[in-house]
């Protein structure tokens, strides 16, 4: 009988266009055929030396694996232990070949020890799969076939998983690797699959005690360097270290089996940032620029001037330093008395705290914003250089009489708390049959304080601020930056920095100008879910059937907190801006990007002195980003697996169907007051929801031809759900124009969440070819094509705001509009992703003994996708044509190539995982959503180690040495000038570059 893992469809094959290989993935297969060639001729008894079976808690779940001696027609192999990257190969090659779904596989090399340092790593390399990496430098989520991680589903031993955001996406950092034996992503779907994604399921499964005999103790260490060096000191270790212990072992006759493991972590991670934005001719503005040729804005303008060159606004430049401290437990206890029953119990919590200390520096590179109008301080330039590009003419460097400048210092403390218990229980009984109840619970705690104080140069005589003389190099190649004072101690003096913000940003009429804000965040998730089914093995056409019930509550509450830190006046009514000589620190050395030294602040010990002024914002806390979304969904289901033969192939797979009830509500906030005086009286609640019911067939074919070649087929509809914050309740208030004109009696644009949106639905077909020969090479070509039936996308709606209340001071007989634009997320019809696949592991030794303990893993994936984008007429809300446009996350390429080495206890491994330019949508510290034209990313890895012999006084030793991030490639997000909504590929300037600098682990691993 064959396996039955499951697995998650996500698109079709495109039959108008013909599969193209890129160079690397032609040679490769041209190689690996003649590889498989070279194979079959020899003898399988002498080549599959490496036999050695899956580990059971891959398998044992889904059923029992077909062994590949069977299947190669061997009798008497010789069985060779393999261990190291080679196994875990082995073992996920193994899995894949068996499932009756397209799924691909990472599996732990040993206990305790996957073969990167981090599980979403680990999964970036998988074919089809991408990384992000987040502001840490770290990949924490992955995007699956070309879609943005909230198409994907998260699974923790088969069990939907909360999330510690604001979205559903899953941070996979939250989960210690040490704890993980494998992770199964599955690219089509069956019926039995719950919590499926849109683009794929992540299952992350943990050791089973019962699949292993005997005692296994593994214990693992690592130490940790930063290229980047310690940027803030005090914050975080040097050296961080990597601690964790996992044991398994079995009782009572093996009846009952334990496997509990420990890891710790205490990382740092160093952050180098700067920011260009705002793109665009300022000539107008009085910079005497002057360029080869007309730049993006052709003169005369409005202000009579002829345009000449683009330069940014404005220049970030940040410096950050975070201590990362996880504590994970995981623990699984087993009992089988007998071959009829077993019970499991999953138990899984951790504690992740992060401390991250930075300072910033934000200029506004043209001029003072008084010079805007033409008084005040004047900027001028000298040393101009300038960059053509196409049409367009660039400042890239120069030297700026007087620029203003804000320092900004920050502190954010954040703890996630994870807690997840799993129960299952399976039962034979009858003739044939096997019942199963699972009963789970998983909950996430995330709570935030971020604060930040802001200050500048100050003439505390004069009573203005000071314009300081820079020279800058902006180059727009995304060559390095810099901005250089050119006055000693300027941004480092107490003496001469004074609190307040110099660039005029949060300024009130009438009111001091704030210095700082305090955010404090919190999102609380909770998942309970309760599943019973049955299953009967039967004979025929059908080898079995399945069905069942699952039910599953969520609740989700998403807060944000805000204080703002103004501050105090004086018995003369004047503003106190002296910094409290105990909130200083030793100076932040910013020497990378020119400032040189920098003010250091310490943010909590000068708000907890009480020298600022701290003012609770309703308008923050109690609008878009405070949202409670509460869901139940009910899901039947039924599958009968295939296992037949048709015309002499074996034909194994499944049919079957998911029926969802789905019920959603959603409570939020909208405030109609005024931010500066807060008044509860104003403060209004907002509430919605929907119900709704989904039919979910799915159907997966799998045809075992000759000479050890597969062939797929799925073909399944799947759903994602909205994301949480899209369904929230919450809306902001709509400003009437009362001002004689032609608007008057119009409503301003309002923004809110949509508490009756829809999922994502879409029918997706896969093919896939895969051959096989050896224990740890094949060779897979895929195809697959997804028709999205429904998607969500932002646009402009109709509100009716008649229920409103008519502002003072309106006419007498103003005619007021009844409906006004509203900026929400939307459901819309129509588009498609396509794309195609190959994925290739090749043994050297099958084409020479020369090469033996050499291998290749490579794989290349090609997208591409298109939607309706739709436009809403305001008065009616009747949705009109809109254009198509690429779907958030897509990466139209992507490549990953892992070559090694592994024998002799020997063992090296060199990877790179890249992926194309592509759209990366966050949510910030303010929990902001934010989208970039993420540019193209290129990271590679490094690894070397050596294991001891089986005999000795350091048996089960092995030591280790890794390099992340080898060539210190920075992530870069592109603008084009103007800040045009759509991007202009010719014309992408550098927006946020990040540096995360390369990360040396070295350590060992010892299991006895």
């Amino acid at each position: 009988m064959s396996i039955s893992s499951k697995k998650r469809g996500d698109s079709a094959a495109k039959s108008h266009r013909e599969f193209k290989l890129s160079p690397l993935a032609a040679a490769c297969a041209a190689a690996i055929f003649a590889v498989s060639a070279h194979a079959q001729q020899a003898d399988p008894a002498t080549k599959d030396v490496a036999k050695q079976e899956a580990p059971k808690s891959d398998t044992a779940e889904k059923g029992t694996a077909k062994k590949d001696d069977a299947k190669s027609g061997a009798q008497n192999v010789e069985t060779i232990v393999v261990t190291g990257l080679r196994r875990s190969i082995e073992a996920s090659v193994s899995v894949k070949r068996e499932s009756d779904s397209i799924i691909e596989v990472v599996s732990a090399e040993e206990l305790g020890k996957l073969p990167d340092a981090s599980i979403a790593e680990a999964l970036a390399r998988l074919p089809g799969v991408t990384g992000q990496r987040g502001p840490d430098g770290r990949v924490n989520v992955i995007s699956i076939r070309g879609l943005s991680p909230a198409f994907s589903g998260a699974l923790l031993n088969g069990r939907e998983f909360v999330s510690s955001n604001d979205s559903r996406a899953v941070e996979y950092d939250q989960f210690p690797s040490e704890l993980i034996s494998s992770a199964v992503v599955y690219k089509t779907p069956d019926a039995t699959l719950i919590g499926q994604g849109l683009s794929g399921t992540v299952d992350l499964r943990t050791r089973r005690p019962l699949d292993t005999r005997g005692r296994e103790v593994a214990v693992n260490v690592r130490g940790e360097d930063n290229s980047n060096g310690n940027l803030i000191p005090g914050v975080a270790s040097d050296l961080g270290k990597r601690l964790s212990v996992s044991y398994i072992n079995q009782f009572a006759n093996n009846t009952f089996g334990v496997a509990v493991g420990f890891a710790h972590l205490e990382s740092a991670t160093q952050l180098k940032l700067t920011e260009l934005d705002q793109y665009g001719d300022y000539t107008p503005y009085g910079v005497p620029i002057n360029g080869t040729v007309p730049s993006l804005f052709p003169g005369p303008n409005n202000w009579g001037y002829a345009a000449k060159a683009m330069l940014p606004m404005f220049w970030t430049s940040s410096t950050a330093t975070k201590k990362n401290t996880r504590d994970g437990l995981m623990t699984v206890l087993e009992y089988q008395p007998n071959s009829d029953m077993s019970t499991k119990l999953d138990l899984y919590y951790s504690k992740f705290d992060t401390h991250e200390v930075g300072g910033k520096l934000t200029s506004n590179m043209f001029a003072s914003w008084d010079q805007l109008f033409g008084a005040g301080v004047q900027n001028t330039l000298s040393n101009v250089r300038t960059t053509q590009v196409g049409l367009n003419t660039y400042a890239t460097s120069a030297t700026s009489s007087a620029l203003p400048t804000t320092t900004t210092n920050y502190d954010t403390k954040r703890t996630d708390t994870i807690k997840a218990v799993g129960w299952n229980t399976s039962l034979k009984f009858g003739d044939g049959w096997t019942a199963v109840s699972d009963l789970s619970y998983s909950r996430d705690i995330r709570n935030e304080k971020y604060m930040e104080v802001y200050a500048g140069p100050y003439n505390k005589a004069a009573g203005q601020w000071v314009y300081g003389p820079f020279s800058w190099n902006i180059p727009v190649n995304g060559g390095a930056q810099s901005l250089t004072p050119l006055q000693s101690g300027f941004l480092t003096n107490p003496a001469g920095i004074a609190f307040g913000d110099v660039l005029g940003f949060n300024y009130v009429p009438g009111q001091p100008r704030w210095t700082g804000v305090i955010r404090d965040p919190n999102v609380n998730d909770t998942i309970k879910s309760f599943r019973l089914s049955a299953k009967r093995l039967m004979t025929g056409f059908f080898s079995s059937f399945v069905g069942g019930i699952n039910y599953t509550q969520r609740d989700k509450t998403v807060e944000k907190n805000e204080i703002r830190l103004l501050m105090p006046l004086n018995a003369s009514g004047n503003v106190i801006r002296d910094i409290p000589t105990s909130a200083l620190r030793s100076p932040i050395d910013m020497s990378w990007v020119g400032i040189g030294q920098f003010i250091r602040i310490d943010v909590p010990s000068l708000v907890g002195s009480g020298a600022l002024i701290q003012q609770p914002a309703l308008f923050s806390l109690k609008q878009d980003n405070d949202s409670g979304v509460h869901e139940k969904i009910t899901t039947a289901y039924a599958m009968l697996t295939i296992d037949t033969e048709i015309g002499g192939v074996p034909i194994r797979g499944n049919v079957g169907v998911q029926a969802i009830k789905s019920k959603q509500n959603s409570d939020g906030w909208e405030y109609r007051g005024s931010d500066d005086v807060p008044n509860l009286s104003l403060l209004f609640k907002r509430t919605g929801g929907a119900s709704y019911n989904d039919i979910l067939p799915s159907l997966n074919l799998v045809a075992d031809l000759k000479n050890n070649t597969i062939a797929r087929f799925g073909w399944a509809e799947t759903t994602a759900r909205p994301n949480i914050i899209d369904m929230r309740a919450g809306t902001s208030t709509p400003v009437l124009s009362i001002t004689p004109g032609p608007d008057q009696g119009k409503w301003s644009q309002a923004y809110s969440g949509n508490p009756a949106l829809k999922p994502w639905r879409a029918t997706s077909v896969d093919l896939s070819i895969e051959k096989y020969f050896g224990k740890r090479s094949y060779i897979s070509i895929a195809a697959y094509r997804k028709n999205l039936l429904s998607y969500i996308t932002y646009g402009v709606s109709a509100r009716d705001n008649s229920s409103l209340p008519l502002p003072a001071g309106a006419p007498a007989g103003i005619v007021v509009q009844r409906f006004g634009p509203v900026f929400q997320p939307l459901n819309g019809t129509g588009g498609k992703v396509e794309g195609q696949e190959f994925s290739a592991s090749l043994e050297g030794g099958l084409l020479t003994n020369w090469l033996d303990g050499f291998g290749l893993v490579v794989s290349t994936t090609k997208i591409r996708s298109s939607i309706n984008d739709q436009k809403v007429d305001q008065n009616t809300g009747v949705v009109i044509a809109g254009e198509k446009t690429s779907l958030n996350g897509l990466s139209g390429r992507s490549t990953n190539t892992t070559i090694y080495y592994e024998k002799y206890g020997f063992s090296a491994r060199v990877s790179q995982r890249y992926r194309s330019a592509f759209t990366a949508t966050t949510r910030d510290i303010f929990l902001r959503s934010t989208s970039k034209s993420q540019g193209s990313d290129k990271v590679l890895d490094m690894q070397l180690g050596y294991n001891f012999s089986d005999k000795g006084m350091f048996k089960g030793l092995s030591l280790l040495l890794q390099v992340n991030n080898l060539k210190d490639a920075p992530t870069i997000s592109y603008k084009t000038p103007g800040n045009a909504d759509v991007p202009d590929p010719t014309q992408l300037v550098p927006n946020y570059t990040y540096q995360f600098g390369r990360q040396l682990l070295a350590g060992l691993n010892y299991k006895f």
